[in-house]
């Protein structure tokens, strides 16, 4: 298997991109659906910036009492929250909550805690 070899951060590549999509997007001549689907790409990159970027809190309970977990980036929410989703299945870890910046509930937005 391959190893990726580019030096830039996944938040820098996110940034080129949507430096290019904005350009491409401002290019004269394009079609309708053309724009539609740059634009389209521009809102899911912005998403993805958003994503790496956002803080969140991931709290539970278990025997000993409650967890939070502050200031998390959405990547270690997922590897925490692999983590504590095998707690659930094993019944030993309870009441799993992650909220964002504005505090609203999007703990079903992390794949470690769908089905």
């Amino acid at each position: 298997m391959p190893v990726p070899t580019d030096p830039r951060s996944p938040q820098q590549r996110i940034a080129d991109q949507l430096a290019a999509a904005r350009r491409t997007l401002t290019q004269e001549g394009l079609s309708r659906s053309r724009r539609r689907e740059i634009a389209d790409r521009i809102k899911d990159l912005e998403e993805q910036d958003r994503r790496l970027t956002a803080r969140f809190t991931l709290s539970y309970t278990t025997a000993e009492g409650p967890v939070t977990k502050a200031e998390l980036p959405a990547l270690r929410v997922e590897r925490i929250g692999t983590l504590v989703a095998r707690g659930a299945d094993c019944g030993e870890v309870w009441d799993i909550e992650v909220r964002d910046e504005a505090g609203g509930d999007v703990t079903c937005d992390f794949a470690c805690f769908t089905d």
